[in-house]
């Protein structure tokens, strides 16, 4: 039986693999910093939002006759994680505003 699959010898436009990794950036803007830098905004925010929302409910739940989803220990951890997140886009970002008042206009990597 052969294998439907093309190897990259077979022809030069064959995708390096069949998985495509997921973007929130359309394909007109994929090259693009300022897009890229949106993109990831936008994941951690909603990574952020996520965390502090599970730290929440079982803090709430700690207060009720609920099982909590974290115990004391994993909830703290979770909202280190919240604030050094945090910290990393606020860093990247000002990084970024410093890049634009020195009149490079190149993000920071």
């Amino acid at each position: 039986m052969s294998n439907p699959r093309m190897t990259p010898t077979e022809s030069s436009t064959a995708p390096d693999s069949l998985h495509q990794a997921f973007s929130w950036v359309p394909s007109t803007h994929k090259n693009e910093e300022v897009a890229e830098f949106y993109a990831l905004t936008k994941d951690i925010c909603r990574g952020l939002q996520t965390c502090v929302e599970i730290a929440h409910f079982s803090t709430m739940d700690r207060d009720s006759e609920t099982t909590p989803m974290l115990n004391v220990e994993d909830t703290d951890r979770l909202l280190r994680l919240v604030a050094t997140s945090s910290k990393m886009l606020a860093e990247a970002a000002e990084a970024r505003i410093d890049n634009l008042a020195c009149g490079t206009g190149k993000s920071a990597e």
